[in-house]
């Protein structure tokens, strides 16, 4: 044969990294803890005694295969990234090369990156040893409408699959997903998860089996808000705190760790720093501890030695000096903002609206305690972006990920506001002609800040593959398929294996296969692969295939069958269960997996339209608003009436729904009264069930 196949290209080193990152995961160890779980010695006992059934200790994490990890539950699927060259999915506050990657040889995972998809299999396409601190704050187990934050079919799903078989089930979900953790944290890195009284307990016991119980480091208690005293008939006692489990990666590395000191309480100050120089000076006692000699000297040259009638000798602990309280344990200086606040205050920075939100002043205690300026941050039940948004405010680099597109559609619009402040420059996005050049104000940079971008991974949006060559829509498919991409002359982009040759059509998701070129791939196969009594398979994968071309794929078969050749012809769209039956097919349970792949339509909104109330006041609506998706329906609207910046920057709209029959509705209605009149663009945009996503602007004069 007269082909070259390149066995190095791109998508050919995409499904080898992967295939490289399911070993990692499959071959990392559980941690040795024979001492801490020794119970030889009892079990010989209690066997005398005739009882056999104690528990073991020693017994894997939930789910755990030995062989294989986590992956005979949870299926490891190679799934490529997409990342479209949109402005909307890069956005750029002047200095794209501040931040650095990942992975720095082949710059494909950017820091600073928010992930739409599943967050198992984005953290298996991770590389391994690459993140300094991991907060998650997981959805309790505590019941399914409290956990279904956002009404996306993709969170729903994965619910159902967490509450399955009761506590076990979520066990077993958690656990793959801190299996990967482990893996991706470096060796001096750490976790902080996020829990409530229901599972701390039992999530404890495995994180002990999964991090090993000597790198178990704190249990914190969090006093969520201020007790409230519960019920008047109430027959416990009220429950107000969470717990949240902080582990390190390995006992043998130390890991990164700040002191964090809080102010004094004034009954602290007033009942140890009650003593006073004759200048005013507050101060507190302390013994001298393992001081030296010499050192004790140099302090009683410089006055803060007191001696007491007695005698005894005590350091004077200036109150003017003191770094604060070294913070313990039990935190409850920090205060969660409340729902009905969240929705009244519409200059609440922290505040976006949902009830599990975490306070920034929580997110920024574990970061400075555990990381370093420059160090990178991830969280991978990312929500309203709280970790994010403090990571980038502390000059640390993040990595959000979240299975929701409304959570990563209201993270974003939080980021690039905070990104705009920080750097001194305004990222514009043009949302409705995203191949048109960004246009970046020239104001003073105050911060570089490396560029944001957005990834999607399992859940894709069709109308974001027109904002990508080619060429990557070649690999992009190929790596699907775990193929390698075909160098020689003709029509064949790639193949599988001896017998199997593939066709990928254009990018552009509404531009049709010619028949010439079905025909042409279909001879190249023939004249550079066919081996004597061999069958060939040709797939031809494309958007769409109108019935022309499918009569005329039929009319090749029987030319080639009359030829005695065997050749099967099989088109295959790209948005179908076909295609994500050959990914899924070497797995049992395709059923579960299933919604992890799949390509969503754009929804449509006709119009907006708009109306006067009185003074300044307007009433706005999207017009003919609705999702393109089979099974589709919008869950969510968002608004902006100043949208000159490019961005949705207002958020008490961010969060525009009602719930009905258990699900969320968008609302599609808004008022505004402006400040003054003017001309201003006006920005909706729509959420659906499925993850489409759809932007609608006009232009308003406000008299």
């Amino acid at each position: 044969m007269n082909h070259k196949e390149d066995s190095r290209s791109k998508a050919t080193q995409d499904v080898e990294e992967l295939a490289q990152l399911e070993k990692e995961s499959q071959e990392q160890k559980l941690p040795e803890q024979k001492v801490v779980f020794k119970a030889d010695s009892i079990k010989s006992r209690a066997g005398r005694r005739g009882v056999h059934n104690l528990p073991d200790q020693t017994n894997p994490p939930m789910g755990f295969d030995s062989e294989k990890a986590f992956d005979s539950v949870f299926p490891f699927l190679k799934l490529p990234y997409l990342q479209p060259n949109t402005t909307e999915d890069i956005i750029s506050f002047g200095s794209p090369d501040a931040g650095g990657f990942l992975d720095p040889k082949h710059k494909k995972i950017p820091l600073n990156a928010v992930f739409f998809g599943d967050n198992l299999h984005i953290l298996r396409a991770l590389p391994s040893n690459c993140i300094d601190l991991i907060y998650i704050d997981p959805p309790f187990f505590s019941g399914r409408n409290y956990n279904q934050i956002w009404g996306d079919d993709n969170e729903v799903r994965t619910f159902y699959d967490i509450w399955e078989d009761g506590l076990p089930s979520y066990l077993v979900w958690l656990n793959a997903r801190l299996w990967e953790m482990r893996r991706v944290l470096k060796d001096t890195g750490s976790i902080y998860v996020h829990c409530d009284w229901h599972a701390s307990h039992y999530i404890k016991c495995e994180m002990d089996k999964i991090f090993g119980y000597e790198n178990f480091r704190n249990e914190i208690a969090w006093r969520r808000s201020t007790p409230t005293g519960g019920k008047v008939k109430s027959k416990l006692f009220p429950r107000d705190c969470d717990y949240i489990l902080f582990y390190r990666k390995e006992s043998s590395n130390k890991p990164i760790f700040n002191n964090i000191y809080i102010d004094y309480r004034q009954d602290y100050i007033d009942k140890f720093f009650h003593h006073k120089d004759p200048d005013g000076r507050r101060f507190a006692l302390q013994t001298f501890g393992d001081y030296s000699k010499d050192s004790i000297e140099e302090f009683e040259k410089q006055g803060k030695v007191f001696i007491s009638s007695k005698g005894t000798k005590r350091l004077k602990q200036y109150l003017d000096e003191s770094k604060g309280l070294l913070l313990d344990d039990m935190w409850e200086d920090v205060r969660n903002v409340r729902q009905s606040q969240v929705q009244n205050m519409h200059k609440e920075e922290e505040g976006i609206g949902y009830p599990t939100q975490k306070p920034e002043a929580l997110l920024e205690r574990i970061i400075k305690a555990s990381t370093n300026p420059g160090d990178v941050v991830a969280d991978f039940f990312m929500g309203g972006g709280t970790t994010c948004a403090v990571a980038q405010k502390l000059n640390r680099k993040f990595i959000g990920c979240d299975i929701s597109r409304v959570a990563s559609s209201v993270t974003l619009n939080r980021l690039i506001k905070d990104a705009e402040e920080i750097s001194g420059r305004t990222a514009s996005v043009n949302v409705e002609n995203p191949k048109k050049d960004k246009q970046i104000s020239l104001e003073l940079t105050i911060k570089q800040l490396p560029d944001m971008h957005v990834y999607y991974m399992g859940v894709y949006p069709i109308e974001k593959f027109e904002f990508i060559g080619q060429k990557e829509f070649e690999d992009f498919i190929l790596t699907c398929y775990e193929a390698r991409r075909f160098t020689g002359e003709g029509e064949i982009t790639g193949v599988m294996n001896a017998s199997t040759s593939i066709l990928i059509g254009s990018v552009k998701p509404h531009e049709s296969l010619s028949e010439e070129r079905l025909k042409k791939f279909a001879e190249d196969v023939l004249r550079l692969r066919y081996q004597e009594n061999m069958r060939l398979k040709l797939k031809v994968i494309a958007w769409v295939f109108p019935p022309s071309l499918q009569k005329y794929s039929k009319v090749l078969e029987s030319y080639f069958y009359k030829k005695n050749l065997a050749i099967d012809i099989e088109l295959i769209p790209v948005n179908s269960q076909l295609f994500r039956k050959r990914i899924l097919e070497h797995y049992q349970d395709t059923a579960k997996s299933e919604f992890l792949l799949k390509f969503i339509s754009q929804p449509s909104i006709m119009d907006v339209s708009y109306k006067k109330v009185e003074g300044l006041k307007y009433k706005f609506e999207a017009i003919g608003a609705r999702s393109n998706n089979i099974d589709g329906y919008l869950i969510n609207c968002q608004w902006d009436f100043n949208f000159t910046e490019g961005r949705f920057a207002e958020s008490e709209y961010a969060l525009m729904r009602e719930q009905k029959d258990k699900k969320y509705a968008a609302v599609l209605k808004a008022e505004r009264e402006f400040e003054k009149p003017g001309k201003y663009t006006i920005a909706c945009r729509v959420q659906d069930n499925l993850g489409g996503e759809a932007i609608k602007t006009k232009e308003v004069e406000i008299i």
